[in-house]
């Protein structure tokens, strides 16, 4: 992850990079490690890159004993239950709502055909890159 320039977001939806992750749980596990969908991979700290991996791995093993994040009745169990996880969600779905860590009002932009949910205040967008002379 670290040696590619390509949002960290980006990299979490690479089933060939790492696999399983989704959008709801790549904005969760990135609002937990408080870095921002489109900072790019080789501007991460060694530190950072474990610690989104970590928090996407808790993510999931979170939503996994919820039952998973179901939002349409397409998406139930074997007895026909949908998950509960989206109860917990502090960004996903969560655009002006306050953030669960700082209050700040949650933000949506729109990426990869799909949204992007995150806190301005917890998660700052990564400053441009210089261009070299």
């Amino acid at each position: 992850m670290r040696r590619r320039t390509v949002g960290i977001k980006r990299q979490l939806l690479d089933q060939n990079l790492v696999s399983g992750i989704g959008n709801i749980y790549a904005d969760e596990a990135l609002w937990r490690a408080g870095l921002h969908f489109d900072r790019p991979g080789d501007r991460l700290t060694l530190a950072q890159a474990n610690d989104v991996l970590t928090h996407a791995t808790t993510v999931m093993q979170d939503a996994l004993g919820r039952g998973g994040t179901s939002f349409d009745a397409l998406y139930v169990n074997v007895n026909g239950e949908s998950g509960y996880f989206d109860r917990s969600l502090h960004a996903y779905g969560r655009e002006g709502e306050p953030c669960d860590r700082c209050g700040t009002a949650m933000k949506r932009a729109a990426f990869m055909n799909r949204s992007s949910f995150f806190c301005p205040v917890c998660q700052k967008p990564p400053r441009p890159r210089r261009k070299r002379a």
